[in-house]
């Protein structure tokens, strides 16, 4: 006796749907979860520049002459050392007891060496604070010829900006301040003379231009 055509495919459609869900339940059970989406947005870091030699142009408004080399072996952190040398004269001038103030010259070498702290990585990156010390030699010669040796001493505080173009390129803005001692005692200069020649507090701008390494 034959089974109705429509009772044979209703078996077989039964049939193929047990035998699917028992092969593949197993497999569902033990698939695992897919990972999560990663959308952080990753940045690069900037690349290392250990060391920046850079001029220093607005030197040149107190008669200085100065370069400055920068060393920044960890992110951060850097030592800075500045020679210089120096040349000013002051004018001469009457006093109102008509007597005659003959120019007089003050010239020498000196240096610092400090630390910044930087805000930004990787080199001399960002804002940036720090303190100086201050050491030069200073000849002074007077109207008449005579000459006088001193020595000056002190510390600098200085804060401002720098940044990196193209990553090599240094500029860099600031202020800072320093107070000095003068070995010798003279009296009270013209600026910018007074820097080298008379103890006290001295402002000063900054600007570096130069090329990171």
């Amino acid at each position: 006796m034959k089974r109705p055509a429509s009772t044979s495919k209703v078996f077989m459609s039964a049939s193929v749907l047990l035998f699917t869900a028992h092969g593949s339940s197993p497999e569902l059970a033990r698939a695992d979860p897919p990972p999560p989406v990663d959308v952080a947005v990753k940045v690069e870091p900037p690349p290392q520049r250990v060391v920046a030699l850079e001029w220093n142009p607005l030197g040149l408004l107190s008669e200085r002459i100065s370069v400055s080399l920068e060393i920044v072996p960890v992110s951060h952190h850097a030592l800075v050392l500045t020679p210089y040398y120096f040349d000013s004269s002051t004018a001469a001038f009457q006093t109102e007891a008509l007597v005659e103030i003959p120019s007089q010259r003050f010239r020498g070498f000196g240096g610092e060496i400090g630390y910044r702290y930087y805000t930004g990585l990787a080199g001399p990156r960002g804002l940036f604070v720090g303190p100086s010390l201050i050491l030069a030699w200073v000849q002074a010669t007077a109207g008449d010829g005579s000459q006088t040796s001193l020595s000056d001493y002190g510390i600098a505080v200085d804060v401002g900006y720098e940044a990196l173009v193209a990553d090599n390129w240094v500029i860099a803005l600031g202020v800072g301040a320093d107070y000095t001692f003068t070995s010798k005692s003279l009296p009270e200069q013209q600026w910018p003379a007074n820097t080298y020649a008379n103890s006290g507090f001295h402002p000063r701008p900054l600007a570096s231009l130069g090329y990171a390494f």
